[in-house]
This record gives C-alpha cells, structure tokens and sequence, in this order.
C-alpha cells in the first residue's frame, strides 16, 4: 500500500493539483490587497475564502483522476483483479487528500511565518481554520473523482468545477436582499469579519469541518461503490451533513465571529502623551504615534483636554445593518482619555489619522447609542485644526453633499467670535457629545440657547 501510495503521489494529477492551488490561493490573497499580511484574522479569512475557487479546482482536479482507468482503457482489467474496489482506490485519494492538503496549509503557513517573524498579532487558535479547508478541498477532491469514475467525458471536469462555482454563487446571493441565510453557509465565500479583533467561531469551524467530512464521506461511498446501497447512503449523508453545516453556523454575524479579547489588549508607545493601539495593530503604533499625539496637542486647546488615547474597540461582533458611529457595545472612554480609530485603508494607516482623532474634539467613538452629528463634529475638526473643512475623512458625511456644505461657512461663523466664546462653545460640544446628545449644531452656531 505504501509503495504504491509513493507512486500515486508522484505520477498522478496530484502534484499538479498542488501547484494548481498554490498558485490560485497566492492569487486570492493577493487580489485581496498587499496578499492581506496586515491583521492575522483578515489574513486568516482571507486565506479560507479562497476556497470559493479553490474548491472547484479540487473536483476538476478529482474528476481527472477519475477518468484515468476509463481513459486508458484499463477499467475492465481493473475490475477483473481480486482486490475490493475500495482498497484500490485508496492510495489515489490519498495522494489527491495530501496534495490538497499542503497546498492549503503551506500557503497559510507563509502567511503565518510572516506574522511570527514581524512580530505581529497571532492566535495559535486561528490554524483550526485552515484545517478545515483542507477537509473541504479533500472533500472535493474525492467527490470529482466519483464522477470522473461514473462519466468518462472530458467534459466532466470543466463541468464539475462550474457546477461548483456556480452552487456556491447561488447559495450566496439567492436570498432576500440584505437577508442573511442558512444555504449561505455552503458557500466558501463567508462573511467576513468587520474588526481585526473578530475571530472565527467554533460553531462555524464545525460547520466547515462537517460539510467537510460529508463530501469526504460521499466522494469515497460514490467512487468505491458498485451497487445501489452505498450511492443511496452517499445521498443521505451529504443530505445530513448539508443540512448540519448550513444550520449550525448560525445565520448572523456574531454567530460567525467572536471577539478576540487577546487581540483587543493594548499596547502602549513609549512617551508622553500615552498613545495605546490594540494588539492586533500593534505594528502600526510607531507610525499612528505622532499622528495621535498632533491630535492630543491640538484637543489642549480646551478645557479639560485629555491627556491619553487609546484605540477604540468594542465588546461585542459588529453586524451588518449597525450605525459605524453608533458603535453600540463600544469600551467608553475614561476619564481624561479619548477613543479613536484608526481609519485603516487595506489594512495600513490613511492620510488623515489625526483629522479622524480630532472629529468631534475626539468624542466620535466615544460608544454612544446613537447617532453622530457630523456637521458640527467636522466644523469642530476643522476649527481645532485650522481649517475651514476637514479632507481625507472617509465617513458618511459625503454621501451628503448638502450638509457637508454647511461645514465651512459654520466654522467661518464660529471664527467671528471673540475667541473665548469659540472655546466656549466647541468645548460645549463636546462634553455634550460624551453625554451622548445628538443634536449637536444648535450648541456650536448659539441657537441652542437662543
């Protein structure tokens, strides 16, 4: 068994298989932006979303295989030998199992070696993820050899890759509009995750792992099977285990993700004012630093400035339909600290860090329920820093031309004032933003108490 286990693995399909999904996973990172090296678990799902493609190129690579007795012409001289049909067919799905294995795990293994030696943020419990992939992909594998076996066409591998896709595509995007469900689950390409500080789930691994294990079940009963029982058998237990993979998981967001309180640990700059990032930015502290501490300097313009920063994060999965600003579940900030985000663009830090700090007088993730007045959050902005409007900020407040006109001549009104009341009044904002009101512009044009 060994020996010829040895052969299959070096003259099969398998090790162009390997190199096949190598090199489509190296791309599926690297269409993500930068090969998505930047917070461990983007990268990490990143990584698993490649099998949307991945799992397609593991059938046709199975259903190749499959043809092979049939394409040379051996299968009766095959069939005529002694051996049960499952023992002979068992180094061939090996050698398909380890190839789609290493391929999987050794592009994840780059990443992760990577993140080791940069000293980035890493959770040893993440490698579960990958290692369910490669149940997923040997799954397919085996399956596409069943059908190769059962039709001999050379068709059969282009049409089981697009009949793969084509499955996930419609178990993605067949569903009410913004309505998440259960079918959705079957496609590779999951949700992903909105924080970097937002790790995958065990209900969701298991979910992977039970697909998994179901095609893994059903390609070997469909390809060593020659009567009626084990191609029934087969139906059910893919039945089963679609049914498991798509209910366990859950259909919401924070059924998919949890929060990583490891990655949310802050870690601090050397220096004064303390500046604080998340674990899972931790590379980025140098560079956000100075762009923080501008902020702090500019925020001592008030009374009762504060003197620390610290990143912001929440206690709970975001989901879809939430308010970005609302931030609902987010840590306040204590006394004498202000909360930021770092406005990351493809994981690296934008242009405007300081700009978003100061939005506000630095009360935008102050964890408030409700929504954000962004007029005068920007108008205060712009007059902390100088300006008459605030750019490179990517918000909300651009989809809505008609109040962002209104920031401008708001802060040319404020700057007619003598200048204490201009402190006045913007410091008035803000501890009426850290109380959590709303409406906001009142306060800083004087309407408020008129």
């Amino acid at each position: 068994m060994r020996r010829i286990f040895g052969i299959e693995l070096r003259r099969s399909n398998a090790p162009a298989l390997a190199a096949l999904l190598i090199a489509a996973g190296l791309a599926g990172l690297a269409l993500g932006g930068n090969l998505r090296l930047a917070e461990w678990h983007i990268f990490a799902y990143m990584h698993s979303s490649a099998l949307f493609l991945l799992l397609p190129l593991a059938l046709a690579g199975g259903a190749v295989l499959g043809r092979r007795e049939k394409r040379t012409r051996a299968a009766e001289l095959f069939a005529s030998t002694g051996r049960p049909n499952a023992q002979r067919l068992l180094p061939g799905l090996l050698a398909l199992g380890v190839a789609v294995a290493v391929a999987h795990l050794i592009v994840f293994a780059g990443g992760a070696i990577w993140f080791l030696a940069t000293g980035s943020y890493t959770n040893a419990v993440t490698v579960l993820w990958p290692l369910t992939g490669v149940l997923v992909l040997a799954g397919g594998a085996w399956t596409g050899l069943a059908a190769g076996r059962a039709w001999s066409s050379p068709l059969v591998p282009p049409l089981v890759a697009v009949l793969g896709l084509l499955l996930q595509l419609g178990f993605s995007e067949l569903r009410p509009p913004g309505e998440p469900t259960y079918l959705a689950n079957l496609s590779m390409l999951a949700q992903p995750p909105s924080y970097a500080w937002e790790a995958i789930t065990g209900r969701a691994l298991l979910g992977y792992a039970v697909l998994g294990a179901g095609l893994i079940g059903t390609g070997f009963l469909l390809a060593a099977g020659r009567s009626w029982l084990p191609r029934v058998a087969a139906a059910v237990l893919l039945g089963v285990a679609g049914t498991v993979a798509a209910v366990v998981p859950g259909k919401a967001a924070d059924t998919h993700y949890r929060v990583d309180t490891a990655a949310q640990k802050l870690v601090c700059a050397e220096g004064a004012p303390q500046v604080c990032v998340t674990a899972a930015h931790a590379k980025l502290l140098d560079e956000a630093a100075p762009q923080v501490r501008a902020a702090l300097t500019l925020l001592a313009k008030l009374p009762g400035a504060p003197t620390r920063a610290v990143e912001w994060r929440s206690d709970r999965v975001y989901r879809p339909g939430d308010s970005d600003w609302s931030v609902t579940g987010a840590s306040r900030p204590g006394p004498g600290t202000v909360n930021f985000d770092l406005g990351l663009e493809g994981g690296k830090l934008g242009p405007a860090l300081t700009e978003y700090v100061v939005l506000g007088a630095g009360t935008m993730w102050n964890g408030c329920p409700g929504g954000q007045d962004l007029v005068a959050a920007h108008a205060v902005g712009a007059w902390l820093m100088d300006r008459e409007e605030l750019t490179g900020v990517d918000d909300s407040l651009g989809y809505y031309p008609e109040l962002k006109q209104q920031v401008a001549p708001t802060v040319r009104a404020l700057r007619a004032l003598p200048e204490k009341e201009q402190i006045r009044r913007v410091a008035a904002v803000r501890d009426a933003s850290l109380a959590c009101q709303e409406d906001l512009l009142p306060i800083l044009t004087g309407r408020a108490s008129s």
